[in-house]
């Protein structure tokens, strides 16, 4: 088969199913039969299936796929030109199933049942041929980064340390993180941030994920752990930035060595994520909490208040970060009260609305004479100066 971009027609078993494939988790063998059964079980496969078995495949759907390196290297032998299929896996699942359904495990009830009454099982597929992996990678991130079929957030990191290192090590960090960011259309920041995650989750990997009961790679929400040490103070918390004498934060490149990571923080950073207390809640509760813990994280003491079993409503009572959420929280509620004002006398009367007008009244009152009370003790306080 000539290796261009024409679409081609090539035998179902000489397609094999991609080891490299972000998707899989780490704990999968890679072997056709192994990658089969998870792509099976994982990725809702029964819909597509049943469309295959029902309408055929869509010619208009290409695999892209580079040759086996195995079968290129027996060129002139007898056997066929076997193909890893790089993009189009899923799809590549569902016809081999179309094609034998004992090929995985314990197929559910559903998929046999499509099985059965399939009227399509194609027995080959149309293929655009690529001459290595480096040739379609660029395609992916467009297709699953930046595109309509997103990967979860942990494969697309994956996907992007693919690229990462096909940069030139010569390079600065910086300069392989615009690289990646020009291959897939993306923003040197998010390049970034996927990587210091990823290398995060690797020391998490690594360490078996400290022993956090229910966490694992299929059940850790990687797009937290993300936005966690996106955070300047979170991040220096971990290790995978510093903070000068200045107060200015600059990176280390944990994806280039991992070394640099705070093992111990980020042990405590997941138990404050992931780890599950009496009441079914982490320390962190939800995502949107983040802000609060790098204001906890900032400060020595309230970081010390939390470590020792503080919750993080507590702890962040310690820190001027909540100064800043009250004035963020009157700024808000200042606006929503304008905007109930302007429309106030277009609505009839209800005992409800009053009621609720009365009772932001006497918490805009228990709110203005505390601050007047604080007022007073720090003009107070000056005097005394």
């Amino acid at each position: 088969m000539s290796q261009d971009h024409e679409i081609q027609y090539v035998d179902i078993d000489d397609l094999l199913l991609d080891p490299r494939n972000p998707r899989l988790p780490e704990s999968i063998e890679r072997t056709e039969r192994e990658i089969l059964g998870y792509m099976a079980s994982q990725t809702s496969i029964e819909d597509l299936v049943s469309a295959i078995a029902q309408n055929d495949y869509f010619a208009g759907e290409p695999v892209i796929a580079v040759p086996h390196p195995a079968s290129s290297e027996q060129e002139g032998s007898d056997d066929s030109q076997k193909y890893v299929v790089v993009e189009g896996n899923r799809r590549l699942t569902a016809v081999k199933i179309l094609q034998d359904i004992d090929i995985i495990e314990h197929p559910g009830l559903r998929l046999r049942e499509i099985y059965d009454n399939a009227i399509h099982r194609p027995s080959s597929i149309p293929v655009i041929v690529r001459a290595s992996r480096e040739a379609v990678i660029p395609y992916l991130g467009y297709r699953h980064i930046t595109g309509v079929k997103e990967w979860e957030p942990l494969a697309k990191a994956r996907y992007i340390y693919d690229l990462f290192i096909l940069s030139n090590e010569s390079d600065s960090p910086e300069d392989r993180y615009r690289f990646v960011a020009k291959q897939i259309g993306s923003r040197y920041d998010h390049i970034k941030r996927n990587l210091d995650a990823l290398a995060a989750y690797r020391v998490i990997e690594e360490n078996g994920y400290f022993g956090i009961r229910g966490l694992s790679e299929s059940s850790i929400k990687f797009g937290v752990l993300m936005t966690a040490i996106n955070d300047s103070n979170i991040g220096r918390y971990v290790g995978v930035c510093e903070e000068d004498d200045h107060g200015d934060f600059y990176p280390v490149h944990p994806i280039i060595n991992h070394k640099v990571i705070n093992v111990r923080n980020l042990h405590q950073l997941c138990r404050w994520i992931y780890e599950k207390k009496e009441n079914g809640k982490s320390v962190l509760g939800e995502s949107r909490n983040i802000r609060q813990l790098s204001h906890v994280l900032k400060n020595e003491k309230a970081t010390k208040i939390l470590i020792d079993g503080a919750s993080l409503e507590y702890a962040h009572r310690q820190t001027e970060g909540v100064t800043e959420d009250l004035k963020q929280s009157l700024y808000e509620a200042e606006a929503l009260i304008s905007q109930a004002a302007s429309v106030v006398a277009h609505v009839r009367y209800e005992d409800e609305l009053l009621e609720l007008a009365r009772s932001m009244r006497e918490n805009i009152k228990l709110i203005g004479n505390t601050l007047k009370d604080k007022q007073r003790q720090a003009s107070e306080d000056d005097d005394a100066f």
